[in-house]
This record gives C-alpha cells, sequence and structure tokens, in this order.
C-alpha cells in the first residue's frame, strides 16, 4: 500500500477568522460560505469588480479559521483586495497564514490507509481531526493535511514515502482543478476555469464581487472558453501559448495555466475553446516540436440547476 506525504512548497493559504468571518467572506467570493457546514470544504473563486479571476482556491475551515488554499504567487493580490473590504468587517486576514502548515497525502489506496489508522470515516470535502491535526479529502487518492505552524510532523506521516510538490501538482492536473498562478489574474473569468464545474459557484447566493459578469456568462451563454488537463513527453512551459491543427494550417488554440515535470513527462492544464476535441493535434506556438495530448474531463462542465 503505497501512500506518500508531499511537502507543498508552491502552495499556501490564506486566514480569515473573526466574528464577520462568514458573511464577509460569503460577500467577496463566488462560493456560498454561509451554507457550509462546520466541517465542510469547498472550491470557490475570488473575483475583481469585472469578474475576473483573481484566485481559485480550495476553503477549509479549521478551528475558527477559514483557509483559503491556493497558489502561494495568488495570494498577494486577493489578500490585498480582501483587505481593502475587510477593514468594515469584525475580520482578521493573515495572507499567508502564519498559523498552519499545510502538506498532502497522496495514494490509489489512501481511504484504506486512513482506515488502518483509525479513521472509519472518509468522507470527501469535509474536515477531520486526525495525526493531532485536520486531514480533507479532495479525492479518493489526494487529501490535504492541516496541522500548527509549530507543530511537528506526526510520525505516522514522517514514517511515509515523502515526495515534492511535483505529485501533488501532477494530481492537480488530472484531477483538473484550474488553481492559477500570479500571471493569469484578472484575465478568466470563473467558467474558463470549470469553477462551475467543481462546486466553486453557487448561482442562488447574495452579491459578491465578480456576480454580474459570473450570472451573465451562465444565462445568456456567453462563456466560450473551458479549462483541460494535457500531458506531453515535452517540457511545456507555464503561459505557452498552444495551437490546434486546422486543415492544413495551425491556429491559436489557448494558453497554459498550469504544468509541472513529473517522471520526465509534463503534466498541465490549458484554457481552451470549450468545444475543442481533445483528440485533436495541439502542438506549442514557439516550439511546434512540442506536442501536448488532452485528456477528456473527469467531471461534466454542464451547469446543475441546483446549484
Amino acid at each position: 500500500m503505497s501512500i506518500s506525504h508531499i511537502r507543498l512548497s508552491n502552495w499556501q493559504a490564506i486566514s480569515i477568522k473573526g466574528q464577520d468571518q462568514t458573511t464577509y467572506l460569503n460577500s467577496q467570493v463566488t462560493c456560498d460560505v454561509a451554507k457550509l457546514g462546520e466541517q465542510d470544504a469547498t472550491f470557490g473563486c475570488h473575483c475583481d469588480a469585472k469578474g475576473k479571476t483573481w484566485s481559485l482556491f480550495y476553503l477549509m475551515p479549521v478551528e475558527q479559521n477559514f483557509l483559503l488554499f491556493q497558489k502561494t504567487s495568488s495570494i498577494a493580490a486577493s489578500a490585498q483586495a480582501l483587505q481593502k473590504f475587510g477593514v468594515f468587517s469584525k475580520v482578521e486576514i493573515q495572507a499567508p497564514t502564519s498559523e498552519w502548515k499545510i502538506s498532502a497525502l497522496q495514494g490509489e489506496s489512501l481511504i484504506q490507509w486512513l482506515n488502518k489508522q483509525g479513521l472509519a470515516e472518509t468522507p470527501l470535502n469535509q474536515v477531520t481531526p486526525i495525526f493531532n491535526g485536520y486531514l480533507c479529502l479532495m479525492s479518493q487518492d489526494l487529501g490535504l493535511f492541516v496541522r500548527a505552524s509549530d507543530a511537528e510532523l506526526p510520525a505516522e506521516l514522517a514514517q511515509l514515502d515523502q515526495q515534492d510538490t511535483a505529485y501533488f501538482d501532477a494530481k492537480v492536473s488530472q484531477h483538473v482543478w484550474p488553481f492559477i498562478e500570479v500571471e493569469h489574474q484578472s484575465e478568466y473569468i470563473p467558467q474558463m476555469l470549470n469553477a462551475h464545474a467543481i462546486g466553486a459557484i453557487s448561482f442562488k447566493k447574495g452579491c459578491y464581487m465578480g456576480q454580474e459578469t459570473v450570472a451573465r456568462m451562465r444565462y445568456l451563454g456567453k462563456n466560450k472558453k473551458a479549462s483541460f488537463g494535457f500531458s506531453s513527453e515535452d517540457p511545456i512551459e507555464l503561459g505557452s501559448t498552444l495551437e490546434i491543427q486546422a486543415g492544413s494550417g495551425w491556429r491559436r488554440a489557448g494558453e497554459v495555466i498550469h504544468s509541472c515535470q513529473l517522471d520526465q513527462k509534463t503534466f498541465g492544464i490549458a484554457v481552451l475553446a470549450a468545444d475543442t476535441n481533445i483528440t485533436t493535434s495541439i502542438r506549442v506556438k514557439d516550439d511546434s516540436s512540442k506536442t501536448v495530448q488532452l485528456s477528456a474531463l473527469p467531471y461534466s462542465l454542464e451547469y446543475e440547476e441546483s446549484k
């Protein structure tokens, strides 16, 4: 049973706590924070006034904190906006958090391993106390472990295979969770990052930053882009422009927003036309010898009426 503990060097979290944390955060982000249970975790987006995304995050309630887990490079701009409007509410914002450390657990048999550690129930997207910290499964094979910043890594995790961030980044690509870096802030609306498909948008909650644009993209059918996972035998850099074969020529297809190298392969996510055929030939614009293979999305891009 191969389970790995992953140290996350390019991921962090914004911490929000205080008397008004729920009402304030709910007025700023796309997910419905007010409807979350005490242990519920969820994806969400933080947008500017025009509905362009500052960050895609994974929200976890830990003790008295809301932790907005995301790419480290996306934190500064998102936190600046949160702090700007937060002065009118009773909230304390730390960006990045200094109170908590976050690492990951990965493995095809992760749930079975957790059961052997005494965690009988391991529902997805639920923050659960374990090992003097907290665990939250993002999927059947990937979980986040949160512990106090001054706490040692539990012996149960220290005994596991220790891996670097690339293992987590590769899983993010395979699950097609389009977290963005600073290079792509204020460039894409949430639906272009498949936010509606991964439970990151509520269309029934009250007002929030960028809501008008997000709603228009749903109800007027304006969005024509989506995020796709890909792999490649070649090194593909973040920000690379991709081209798609069109007859005897090539035309611009989209841009790489997430990329990592693992075991001499590249795993990544690119924003492309929503109707892109995943079997179509795609190459890197500035180096036509580099090609990528798209993978089928692990979820539907259709809207759920219940949200």
